[in-house]
């Protein structure tokens, strides 16, 4: 009659390991989740990189043409600034 008890005793906590395990490493998963994303968000490929120089580029390109435009005094200065920047478009 002894057994029984002892058994049981002995195989609870091996029928619990699982469900402990998963208890126990279930915040860790979380939180490296969570790491890999913000280390996600706060790097930039080289590609990224380039597309946003690109961007920079552009705009100040377009804001050199609109200056050209804007001083320039005859048709033939604004015809000469539109072509100037003309493959921006």
């Amino acid at each position: 009659m002894r057994a029984l008890p002892l058994l049981s005793a002995a195989l609870i906590p091996l029928m619990l390991s699982g469900c402990v395990s998963k208890i126990v490493t279930a915040p860790f998963r979380a939180a490296g989740t969570v790491v890999e994303t913000a280390v996600d968000a706060t790097t930039q490929t080289q590609s990224e990189r380039e597309e946003d120089l690109g961007r920079k580029v552009l705009a100040d390109r377009k804001r050199q043409r609109d200056l050209c435009l804007d001083e320039a005094q005859t048709k033939q200065e604004r015809r000469n600034c539109e072509d100037a920047y003309r493959r921006d478009d």
